[in-house]
C-alpha cells in the first residue's frame, strides 16, 4: 500500500513539474512572438505579396479595357489571404512549430539574442534580405522552368512508350 501511495506522489509531482514546465515554455513562446514582431513581419509579407500581384497585371499584360476584371480578381485574392492567412490563424501554428523545435533553454537563448542590438538589427532587416532571396530563387527557377518542362515531357513520352509495349 505504501508503494502504491509514493508511486501516485512521484506520479502527481512529475505530471505538475511538466505542466509548470510546459506553462513557462509557452509564455517564453509568447515573449519570443513579441520581440521578433511577428505579427508585423507578416504584414510586411502581406504587403510584398500584394505588389507581387499587382505586377501581375504587368505580366498579364492586362489592357486597360480588362483592368476592371483584373481589379475584381485582385480584390478576391486579398481577401481570400487576410483570412486563410490572418495572425490570428497563424500564430499558434507558428508558436508550436517553435515550440516542437526548440528547447526551453534554446527559446531563453534566442529570446537573449533578440533583445540585443545586433538582434533587433537582424529582425529590422530580415524582411529585404527575405525578398532580395525570394526574388534570386525566382530568377534561378524560371531559368530551370524549360529544362524541367523538356524533362516532364520526356518522362511523360518514355512512360508513353513503355506502357505502348507491354
Amino acid at each position: 500500500m505504501k508503494i502504491k501511495s509514493l508511486l501516485i506522489t512521484i506520479l502527481l509531482a512529475t505530471s505538475c513539474y511538466s505542466y509548470a514546465d510546459s506553462e513557462s515554455k509557452q509564455a517564453k513562446l509568447n515573449e519570443l512572438v513579441n520581440v521578433m514582431d511577428m505579427d508585423s513581419m507578416v504584414e510586411q509579407m502581406y504587403s510584398q505579396m500584394e505588389a507581387m500581384m499587382q505586377n501581375m497585371s504587368t505580366q498579364l499584360r492586362v489592357q486597360p479595357s480588362e483592368q476592371e476584371i483584373f481589379d475584381d480578381y485582385y480584390s478576391q485574392m486579398v481577401l481570400i489571404m487576410n483570412e486563410e492567412m490572418s495572425w490570428a490563424k497563424m500564430e499558434p501554428l507558428i508558436v508550436n512549430i517553435y515550440d516542437n523545435n526548440f528547447t526551453e533553454k534554446e527559446i531563453n537563448d534566442i529570446l537573449a539574442f533578440y533583445k540585443t542590438e545586433t538582434g533587433q538589427s537582424l529582425l529590422l532587416k530580415m524582411p529585404a534580405v527575405m525578398q532580395e532571396s525570394m526574388q534570386i530563387s525566382q530568377t534561378l527557377m524560371q531559368a530551370s522552368i524549360p529544362k524541367i518542362q523538356e524533362l516532364a515531357k520526356n518522362l511523360s513520352e518514355d512512360l508513353a512508350k513503355s506502357r505502348n509495349s507491354q
